[in-house]
């Protein structure tokens, strides 16, 4: 390899293509086409005097040598991508900007809510449904087709980092004239009733399977819903039962005429997590999207949870 320092403009659409995983998504990502990252991949070729990536159906695979060149320089890109996003200029009451973000069933109206309220409209809020599994759940991320997102699986990405938001509980819910269940629930009961299931998985399991022991594959399931509303609204209508956080049942207990239940067996509490990338860690916009965020899921989640503990 020669002595000279590849360009650095060469270097940072390297790291695109490596991070992104395909000549186009990293084109999207730059905002500009696949044929001038491919020149510019051959110029980096030239220059370092390696194959940095070869064809594998229709894609690209690295090279050892890519593997060990972007271990490298990820950390520097970042630094300095952050350095330069930090100079640009944010003023909540002044910039114009729509933020896009993918959140839980249970916190989008409060999000919406809340930048929908903002007496000044040059800032607004866009929101996406959750990923329903793991192959694509960082796509809308890594391509920024999304500022940050909110899930209860903190990332192992190495270009993507995260903040702890707060833990939740999850409850059963049944309709009020339920014929089997009044008020409480056994685990007798639970087995033996019928369920509507959220159909998303998060680490190769069904959301539910995180968060108890129990074996839930032994349940008589109905319905595979993609959105616990869904699943909720099917529930007021039939005899079925269906888990959903605590903070979303509260929300629609009257309007559905719900019986919430604690779950007749152990279970942990559901973490949830603001994620975004890392490069973006210090763009001003960006932080104080994600401080807004913070402070309205946390006040608002606190307060749905007091009047929970005041029943």
């Amino acid at each position: 390899m020669p002595n000279d320092i590849p360009n650095f403009n060469l270097l940072a659409v390297f790291a695109a293509v490596m991070e992104q995983g395909s000549l186009s998504k990293a084109a999207d990502h730059l905002n500009t086409n696949q044929s001038t990252i491919s020149t510019a991949l051959g110029r980096l070729k030239a220059e370092v005097g390696q194959e940095l990536f070869v064809r594998s159906g229709r894609g690209v695979v690295p090279t050892s040598y890519s593997t060990s060149l972007y271990a490298e320089i990820q950390g520097p890109i970042q630094q300095l991508n952050g350095v330069f996003q930090g100079f640009g200029e944010f003023d909540p009451n002044t910039s114009v900007r729509n933020f896009v973000m993918t959140a839980p069933e249970h916190l989008q109206w409060i999000l919406l809510r809340t930048f929908a309220d903002r007496p000044k409209k040059n800032i607004s809020l866009e929101l996406f449904e959750q990923s329903d599994n793991d192959e694509t759940m960082y796509d809308g991320l890594l391509t920024q087709k999304f500022d940050v997102m909110i899930d209860i699986v903190p990332p192992t990405h190495p270009n993507i980092e995260s903040t702890h938001l707060f833990d939740g509980e999850f409850v059963i819910v049944c309709r009020k004239g339920h014929p089997r269940i009044k008020d409480i629930l056994s685990i007798s009961q639970y087995m033996y009733e019928t369920h509507a299931v959220l159909e998303r998985t998060r680490n190769q399991m069904y959301t539910l399977g995180h968060y108890t022991s129990i074996d839930i594959t032994k349940r008589k399931v109905a319905y595979h819903g993609r959105s616990m509303f869904s699943n909720m609204l099917l529930c007021s209508q039939t005899d079925y039962l269906t888990a959903v956080p605590l903070s979303m049942a509260l929300q629609f207990e009257e309007h559905l005429q719900l019986q919430v239940l604690k779950p007749p067996f152990e279970s942990k509490q559901i973490s949830n997590y603001l994620i975004w990338l890392k490069k973006l860690k210090h763009d001003p916009s960006h932080k104080w999207f994600r401080n807004e965020l913070i402070s309205t899921v946390k006040d608002n989640v606190s307060k749905m949870m007091d009047v929970d503990y005041k029943k």
